[in-house]
């Protein structure tokens, strides 16, 4: 039996972890504004620092330089971190292209990355800063699967237990999914350290990993979950009254972990969507977490299936309601003013799960309004009907889960318009002995963009031709070139209305008509942040 003292003491605690969530600071997602010296200079001499400033403060995980030659120094420790990030160089740099490979978190607990080239007196040849294993995203995205999966059908499950006496086998299910939960909850706190550091799989034992994992704001949401997962198995299993106050406690910190963290909880402002991201949550477990026990009553008739029907049928309006109100305001919140970053893949992912819902929304009501009045009155047909539907929303409602993975990888809206705001164009080079191109491209983000373009010779003077040329590839993703004719005159080119959908690394290719009888292509990369 658990004492009221005690009782006391957990509901002090709950609300400590309340005034902490939703009284921090407004946290976004992190963007990049700009950086000092640009990237695409070319300098005299050595710079000395690099200064990165962000919108929002943030914690640097790895920095380091890529001198012409490919040797890479580690910088991380002559970083200093904040909302300006200040890279102390190393004082012997030598001629040519540097590139300053960066990776930072953000207050919502998400690693960014990109890079900055300088050269100093003249453009060299350098290699590319090592990237990430391509293997950790995907396993990041299906180790959150299973936890949202956990959360719904594993928490919500032994939570409806509270409202109707689960079945055995309900009980088992929500058992297993309790314990995959508890290690995605680890699983995926190992990945977010291996994503925030750039490192492959075979370094997930490094302790490096860790500690960066817990220094993001993930690292608290997935602890929280773990305790959530580990009180509902041991509420499961005890049962009484002891074990109902275990999984009532579990319930509640399911939806304030994810409170902790991520793109929604931490948009601004935080009075509105703490608070939003803890009911729309809620709301989802009670409603997913009664779908399995209820479908396996269905399939026998007595009492216990009709009166747990019966009080499902009451309480469901509340839940929906919460998760309706609560999805309007985070979703209003996080698309922020209509544009074209709604066409982001945030945006196209929330559209697929809007429609699923819709058809999730619709079995509800048909469920509600036809057949749980027959249902509850004997009508075995109905009781049939109802069953099959229930396990349809089990269905549509993982896929939805799936989906809503995905985002861990997205920008919202809200921070890609906050970007385009105030994104300083970028720069590349391209030349050979003969010519060279300077791009300057504007905004410096995905997206619709313009090109600059000056032509200089080897000697970087201005250099009149008679056409230009672009074209940009990325072979990686299988994107053709894009090949557009600039304007303009002498050494002076422009491309317009030219969109970037991806940033990565684009291969750029200027062919260049000096003379009625004589071109010359040149070739290089463009990094988009």
């Amino acid at each position: 039996m658990v004492s009221f003292s005690r009782r006391g003491r957990v509901a002090v605690g709950l609300a400590w972890l309340f005034l902490l969530a939703f009284c921090a600071s407004a946290w976004a997602h992190a963007q990049l504004l700009e950086s000092a010296p640009v990237s695409g200079s070319i300098l005299r001499t050595n710079p000395g620092e690099v200064s990165l400033s962000f919108n929002e403060p943030v914690t640097p995980l790895a920095v380091s330089l890529i001198a012409p030659d490919g040797t890479a120094t580690d910088l991380l420790s002559a970083t200093s971190g904040g909302q300006n990030l200040n890279v102390t160089l190393p004082r012997d740099l030598t001629q040519g292209t540097h590139l300053l490979s960066w990776r930072v978190a953000s207050i919502d607990g998400h690693p960014i990355g990109a890079s900055v080239v300088f050269s100093i007196g003249s453009v060299t040849q350098t290699q590319a800063a090592p990237g990430g294993d391509p293997l950790v995203a995907p396993l990041l995205w299906a180790g959150k699967a299973a936890l949202f999966l956990a959360l719904a059908f594993g928490i919500g499950t032994a939570a409806f237990s509270r409202v109707a006496p689960l079945p055995k086998r309900s009980q088992s299910i929500a058992q297993a999914f309790v314990i995959i939960g508890l290690s995605a909850s680890l699983f995926t706190l190992c990945l977010q350290g291996l994503d925030a550091l750039g490192r492959p799989l075979t370094a997930a034992l490094s302790p490096p990993v860790w500690t960066t994992s817990m220094g993001t704001s993930y690292g608290i949401t997935a602890c929280v979950l773990g305790l959530a997962f580990l009180l509902s198995f041991l509420g499961l299993r005890r049962g009484g009254r002891a074990g109902a106050a275990l999984i009532v406690l579990s319930a509640i910190l399911a939806p304030l972990a994810l409170a902790l963290s991520g793109h929604a909880s931490t948009a601004a402002p935080q009075v509105l969507t703490r608070p939003a991201v803890f009911l729309h949550v809620a709301g989802i477990l009670f409603w997913l977490g009664a779908l399995i026990p209820l479908a396996e009553l269905l399939a026998t008739a007595g009492e216990e299936a009709d009166g747990a029907l019966r009080r499902f049928s009451r309480i469901i309006p509340f839940a929906v309601g919460a998760i309706l109100l609560s999805g309007i305001t985070l979703a209003a919140i996080q698309l922020g003013v209509p544009g074209p970053t709604w066409l982001s893949p945030y945006g196209a992912i929330l559209a697929v799960k809007l429609l699923l819902l819709l058809l999730v929304f619709a079995l509800a009501l048909y469920n509600r309004r036809s057949l749980t009045r027959p249902a509850l009155a004997g009508d075995a047909n109905a009781r049939r009907r109802l069953r099959a539907s229930i396990l349809a929303e089990v269905v549509l409602v993982s896929l939805v889960l799936g989906l809503v993975a995905g985002w861990r990888f997205t920008p919202p809206p809200r921070a890609l318009a906050e970007a385009a705001v105030v994104a300083d164009p970028i720069f590349a080079h391209v030349m050979d002995e003969k010519v060279m191109a300077m791009l300057t491209v504007t905004p410096g983000q995905p997206g619709p963009v313009s090109i600059a373009i000056d032509v200089m010779d080897a000697d970087m003077a201005p250099r009149s031709v008679q056409g230009v040329h672009l074209a940009l590839s990325q072979p990686a993703r299988g994107i053709q070139p894009i090949v557009q004719t600039a304007t303009g005159a002498e050494s002076t080119w422009q491309v317009n209305d030219l969109t970037l959908p991806f940033g990565g690394s684009w291969t750029v290719a200027v062919t260049i008509r000096l003379g009625a009888f004589e071109q010359r292509t040149i070739t290089g990369s463009l990094d988009l942040p």
